[in-house]
């Protein structure tokens, strides 16, 4: 005999012998599951042939028993036999319909019917011995025995590998069978019942290893079926992936495409105005030109400072700390900013607050959303103006810029947040930009828990609306932040240290500042930059790149030169963009910009250095 199946445990007293046997454990649960699912659905399909195998087995009997017994006696027994026969083939057959939709519950039920039934058949079949055998004469005694011991063998197939089902049927038969020949031959009873037991024993064994063998193929089965799954899902999982990948790096050559010609258009355009330039222009013309190089590196600033929040926002590491805010205040003045970009254009720019409004959130990217809002506005509107809405509905807040400009198109609107999309420009007055902008709107909502949305009518305009949550009104508890613009730009007679090893921006900016009426002056490395505070004495301002030459660190002779001479302010600019040198530069109290910086910024944090420098 096979061993017992593993995850049973230890055998309790008697259970080992019960199971041997064939019989229940306590509780007498079926098998459950699948296993049950599948020996019911073989099992009733055996039981649909059964019929026929009855009508040939009650012909055979009253081919051995009319000649002896009555007709009548018979012919109920056969009625009852056929019956009991007919009531398992019915059973059988309503079992195959209803068994795709049966719970584990369901199963048991049908298995304890099925049980039921068995018994039944197997005591009709028993029956005969228990009616006739007496009055068979001694070989017909014997054939009938000799049959029934068969037909319990038989029983075995029609069970099919469930010896709960063959210990219902063969128990019953055999039992009827022994009892009868006991009791007709009672010197031959000890043998014949110890021979009958051992035989309903084998029975039961070989049935017991035929179901732990159908057990283990349906385990390869369902192991190979969770395979084949597994190995599906996982091609589905690479081929999710590649699919993932292929997009990936097409976004990733769309964006380098994208990021190339939007770069290389200002430059060619400054390479241009170079050539303008060395033609010694006149006053007039020279004047535009530098307008237009100042706008230049102002738009390629902008670009640069996009595509580095882009990749913060898609790394996760794009820095907030949530506070309260007036929303109101912040929205009035980042649209103030802006108005001088409308006029330029001759757009009116409104705002209105119907109340002053309180949002929990983020201040500094609030306002980006706003500010790359509005960009967008004043670059795709030509005529008309521009609105700004604070309005405060129950426990949101909703932000709506409205212009008058192009419009977009429908097919269009459910694109233009998506990272690099560039709608189609109505006409070359309408500059494309760099399709960054709205990107970083929907991402930076996601982060605040905003909820961007577009409304526009090609031709008619655009409306971009924001609802942020956790708003409210503002009391009188809630003042309005200081105003954070920077100091009026005036010149300031002082000295300014340059410190660059890269000699061509080290001399643009000194002449620059010279231009402003600082005196700069101007130092590659460590080593010039020390020769200048042992000539000059302390600076008013130290302008420094971080990454100077030899390894030399901005920071580092910032706070050096700091402790050897004595305070001073400091403006530190890098290409690079560095968290822990921005980090650093916080804790020194040191401004960090980030190249290339536009001359209105560079003046703007200047005049701020020099004005906290003398306040304090």
């Amino acid at each position: 005999m096979s061993p017992p199946e593993s995850g049973l445990g230890v055998d309790a007293p008697g259970a080992r012998l019960r199971r041997w046997l064939g019989l229940p454990l306590a509780g007498g649960n079926p098998p459950s599951g699948q296993l049950t699912a599948e020996l019911l659905s073989l099992h009733a399909r055996i039981l649909l042939r059964m019929p026929l195998f009855q009508i040939v087995l009650v012909g055979a009997f009253g081919w051995i028993a009319l000649p002896h017994v009555a007709f009548v006696g018979f012919a109920h027994w056969a009625a009852f036999a056929l019956a009991a026969e007919a009531l398992r083939a019915g059973a059988a057959k309503a079992t195959l319909l209803r068994l795709p939709r049966l719970t584990d519950t369901g199963l048991r039920g049908v298995h304890a019917l099925f049980l039921a039934l068995d018994a039944l058949a197997g005591l009709s079949i028993g029956c005969f011995a228990l009616l006739f055998l007496p009055r068979l004469p001694v070989l017909e005694q014997m054939l009938v025995e000799t049959t029934l011991f068969t037909v319990s063998a038989a029983g075995a197939s029609v069970a099919l590998r469930s010896r709960y089902i063959l210990a219902a049927y063969s128990s019953v038969v055999l039992l009827c069978a022994g009892v009868s020949w006991d009791r007709l031959h009672p010197a031959q009873a000890p043998v014949v019942t110890v021979l009958t037991l051992l035989y309903w024993a084998f029975l039961l064994g070989v049935a017991r290893d035929a179901e732990q063998l159908l057990r283990r193929s349906i385990r390869i089965r369902a192991e190979r079926d969770e395979a084949l799954h597994a190995l599906e899902s996982k091609h589905a999982e690479l081929a999710e992936a590649k699919q993932r990948l292929d997009h990936a790096m097409q976004e990733r050559s769309r964006m380098l495409a994208a990021t190339s010609h939007d770069l290389r258009q200002p430059l060619q355009a400054l390479s241009i105005y170079s050539a303008v330039l060395s033609a010694r222009p006149g006053p007039q013309a020279l004047e535009a030109v530098g307008r237009n190089i100042e706008n230049i590196v102002r738009d390629v600033g902008d670009m640069l400072d996009n595509l580095v929040d882009l990749a913060r926002l898609s790394a996760g590491s794009y820095p907030l700390q949530w506070h309260d805010f007036r929303l109101d205040t912040l929205v009035q003045r980042t649209s103030e900013a802006f108005a001088a970009a409308a006029a330029a254009k001759g757009l009116r720019l409104d705002c209105r607050a119907d109340e002053p409004v309180v949002l929990h959130g983020n201040a500094a990217a609030t306002a980006r959303v706003l500010r790359n809002l509005l960009d967008n506005a004043i670059k795709y509107t030509e005529q008309g103006g521009i609105d700004v809405e604070v309005v405060l509905l129950g426990a949101a807040a909703r932000l709506s810029v409205t212009d008058s400009g192009v419009g977009i198109e429908p097919a269009q609107q459910q694109h233009i947040f998506e990272e690099f999309y560039r709608g189609s420009p109505q006409g070359d007055t309408h500059p494309a930009g760099a399709g960054l902008g709205l990107a970083i709107v929907r991402r930076l909502c996601a982060i605040l828990r905003a909820r961007p949305e577009v409304f526009s009518v090609p031709g008619q305009g655009t409306r971009f609306v924001v609802w942020w949550p956790q708003a409210r009104s503002a009391t009188a508890a809630d003042s309005c932040p200081p105003d954070v613009s920077p100091p009026p730009c005036a010149p300031i007679p002082a000295r300014v240290f340059v410190v660059d090893d890269d000699r061509a921006v080290a001399a643009s900016l000194a002449q620059l500042l010279e231009v402003w009426g600082y005196r700069a002056a101007v130092a590659h490395e460590a080593a010039g930059a020390q020769e200048l505070f042992g000539r000059y004495g302390l600076p008013a301002l130290l302008i420094t790149d971080i990454r100077l030459a030899h390894g030399d660190d901005g920071l580092s002779l910032a706070a050096q030169w700091r402790a050897q001479h004595g305070a001073f302010a400091v403006l530190a600019i890098s290409g690079e963009e560095q968290g822990c040198a921005a980090a650093r530069a916080r804790e020194m109290g040191i401004t960090l910009l980030h190249k290339p910086v536009s001359s209105f910024k560079l003046r703007q944090e200047i005049a701020r250095a020099l004005a906290d420098t003398h306040a304090s």
